[in-house]
């Protein structure tokens, strides 16, 4: 009846199985994401491995996707920047984004850019990690397409900086 630290999770989940007589669930992640199935579920876990590979997303943005808010790198919890238009989340991760930026209540300064990917990761890739990141840290968004990604891909291909928040939410503007 009461909650519990995020650190204790790992062992009472271990505990809640032994007890449960539960040992062997085919995927934990699915746990993690139990509202994707098929194919949206494989997308979720090739993104998850993407995710986690060392200087990528979770170098700034952590494990838990909370980020750090003293280093400059915002969370990606349950925030519309990462829930909101898919338009303006894969132009961000195709091209970067740089420049001061307001996170539910918390300023970020954005003389750090966040890495563009275009040239370090194809579609289904950009499309894989999107979608684990719209889905996982408690998020539960759509997932993105590879044609979704491809198609903006192709209507930017001429941009050569980063995005600017203020530019893509003169463009995207769901965010208040």
């Amino acid at each position: 009846k009461h909650p519990f630290d995020e650190w204790i999770s790992a062992s009472f989940d271990f505990a809640e199985a032994r007890l449960s007589g539960k040992f062997n669930e085919k995927d934990p992640l699915q746990k993690i994401a139990s509202h994707l199935k098929g194919n949206d579920f494989e997308k979720f876990k090739r993104g998850k491995a993407l995710y986690e590979t060392e200087g990528y997303c979770i170098t700034c943005h952590q494990e838990s996707g909370a980020g750090l808010q003293a280093g400059g790198y915002p969370t990606l919890v349950d925030q519309l920047w990462v829930l909101g238009s898919e338009e303006r989340l894969i132009k961000l991760t195709l091209d970067g984004l740089q420049g001061p930026m307001n996170v539910m209540g918390n300023q970020y300064e954005g003389q750090v850019p966040m890495l563009a990917f275009r040239n370090i990761l194809n579609d289904e890739e950009i499309a894989d990690v999107l979608t684990y990141v719209r889905n996982a840290f408690g998020n539960k968004a759509s997932v993105i397409e590879a044609a979704t990604v491809k198609r903006i891909r192709e209507e930017t291909k001429d941009r050569k900086s980063f995005w600017s928040p203020e530019e893509l939410l003169r463009i995207h503007p769901d965010i208040q």
